[in-house]
């Protein structure tokens, strides 16, 4: 290829790169054959620049015709009218599930008023001859006529959250903490879209995943362990929405979840709100799926059990490993260097 040369500025550069030449090279003899290798190597020079201009303008004019392009133009506005759709039926699902949610809670208080009024009747038949019952109204108590979540009461979410037909026995307080949602990567971020627009599929390799994570429990471990011993610390890779990116940290007592939920809550990590909640997982065996270990989920990520990252080796042990090997090396090249002394000496002598 022809590569035209502003003469002017090339006279300039090579009369600067021989100075630089000599002034770094003050030992060798400036000659003919140098000065040729210099000049090869700014035209070298001018030609990786003038290949990049050439570059740069050929991607910036297929940009302009990409922009310009109807069926581009077509392809973004279905991509942001699919977008707000999601959002409008988000927010429309949240509207619903809120007001089941206070249907629920008017029609529990007045059954638990029903359930006050009868006793209290009972109590004033029989206040001639005994003595009036207290009236302990019980809070949070299975339904009779609702079965108990098998999902809910494993794992401590389920993907109908308060539309199932089934009962959610929520814990007031106990060891174990559930931060929704909080950890995310790009599959992650992008996993909602996939449905609708499958070029959004980017490979998202499983060593660049696992790598990650491993920076989130290395950044995050730390901060929930400022509250407690962390027993359990289990991360969903799950692709489901009331399973992705959920964080369960186990304490040792109730007191240090209760710690951890009142400095963590409503708190703000890589830009999004932490929302925790307590949860009972009665068997780690059991709320977590046994065939995601080997590989052999049928149903992959969308599985309604967890499948969690392997949590890598914690920073101080690899430390005090990789000390251990040092003084232990250490050790054998004193009694090698020992050895070597005492056959030494036996030999003289």
């Amino acid at each position: 290829m022809d590569i035209r040369i502003d003469n002017e500025i090339f006279q300039k550069l090579k009369l600067i790169k021989i100075e630089q030449f000599k002034e770094n090279n003050q030992t060798i003899k400036f000659n003919h054959k140098i000065y040729r290798l210099l000049i090869k190597k700014l035209r070298r020079h001018f030609h990786r620049q003038q290949l990049a201009k050439e570059r740069d303008e050929k991607i910036r004019l297929e940009e302009i015709q990409r922009d310009n392009d109807p069926l581009y133009q077509a392809w973004i506005i279905q991509k942001e009218n699919l977008r707000i759709q999601k959002e409008i039926e988000e927010e429309q699902e949240n509207e619903k599930s809120r007001k089941l949610r206070e249907q629920m809670e008017i029609k529990k208080q007045e059954q638990l008023r029903k359930n006050i009024e009868e006793k209290q009747k009972v109590t004033n038949i029989n206040s001639s001859t005994h003595n009036p019952f207290v009236s302990i109204p019980i809070a949070n108590g299975p339904s009779i006529e609702r079965p108990v979540c098998s999902f809910y009461l494993k794992t401590g979410v389920c993907r109908y959250n308060e539309r199932c037909r089934r009962t959610h026995n929520k814990p007031d307080i106990t060891d174990t903490l559930l931060a929704v949602n909080m950890y995310s990567n790009f599959e992650m971020q992008y996993g909602l879209d996939e449905e609708y627009d499958l070029d959004i599929g980017l490979e998202f390799e499983e060593t660049e995943r696992y790598e990650n994570f491993k920076d989130f429990y290395y950044d995050v471990l730390p901060e929930f362990e400022r509250f407690g011993r962390v027993i359990m610390f289990k991360v969903c890779s799950n692709s489901e929405i009331h399973l992705r990116g959920n964080v369960y940290v186990q304490y040792e007592t109730d007191y240090q979840a209760m710690q951890a939920y009142k400095a963590l809550n409503t708190r703000y990590y890589a830009g999004r709100m932490v929302q925790c909640e307590f949860v009972n997982i009665p068997s780690w065996s059991t709320a977590i799926c046994g065939l995601s270990q080997f590989g052999k989920c049928s149903k992959g990520r969308r599985c309604n059990y967890l499948h969690v990252f392997r949590n890598p080796p914690l920073k101080s042990i690899e430390k005090d490993k990789k000390s251990t090997r040092k003084h232990k090396r250490s050790k054998s090249r004193d009694r090698s260097t020992k050895r070597k002394k005492h056959h030494h000496h036996h030999h003289h002598s």
